[in-house]
């Protein structure tokens, strides 16, 4: 099972104090459960926006790997948010405009990674909340609900994509200690758990 990851940082798997991420406690999980031909790609890039991903995408080597992809797991849009050019107040005030530019985006880099791969299991990992004591804390929280049931409403078509939830597994305590903002191990861990049994019960049912 070849394994591609895609994206930001929470793809990256920045903040494992081990450094593994995502990819590589995926690999560990799968293989505790048999899967033992489990191989992962990291191809994410911290920072990175959907702009950054989709430049990414046309190099020869990341079409390869997503061509020979089996599962890709995509975390995209969240450094557009945060990077927005318009005001806080515009964000606040428009918050479904932003939310339909940066899902335009999406859609975009999916139907592009679909075309190189069409047999690609694709799970896009939702969104948490990494600021829950800032003044922005509680719109966060309130726009990763909308947010997950727009990604997982726009693709509900396709039975190859799928959502991760992820707001469920990562709380304050649960952050990096390293930067207090992205996951920590034991969060990638349990996402690292919930995907490979979602791989799993699909195996099972097929």
């Amino acid at each position: 099972m070849n394994i591609l990851s895609l994206g930001d940082s929470l793809a990256y798997g920045a903040g494992d104090e081990r450094g593994l991420g995502i990819p590589g406690r995926l690999v560990s999980a799968l293989r505790a459960r048999d899967i033992n031909d489990a191989r992962a790609v990291n191809l994410a890039v911290s920072g990175a926006q959907t702009s950054d991903l989709m430049a990414r995408m046309q190099q020869p080597h990341v079409q390869h790997e997503i061509a020979a992809a089996d599962v890709i797991i995509l975390s995209i849009g969240a450094n557009d948010l945060f990077r927005w050019n318009q005001s806080r107040e515009e964000i606040m005030r428009e918050p479904l405009a932003v939310a339909e530019f940066i899902l335009g985006r999406i859609v975009t880099i999916v139907a592009q990674l679909q075309e190189l791969n069409p047999d690609a299991r694709l799970l896009l990992l939702g969104g948490y909340n990494p600021i829950p004591r800032h003044e922005w804390g509680p719109l966060i929280e309130r726009y990763m609900g909308f947010w997950d049931e727009t990604l997982a409403g726009t693709f509900a078509h396709d039975e190859r994509i799928s959502v991760v939830k992820m707001s469920d597994l990562i709380s304050e305590r649960h952050l990096s200690r390293h930067d207090n903002f992205h996951p920590g191990g034991t969060a990638y861990e349990a996402v690292a758990a919930r995907i490979a049994e979602m791989l799993l019960s699909e195996e099972t049912a097929a």
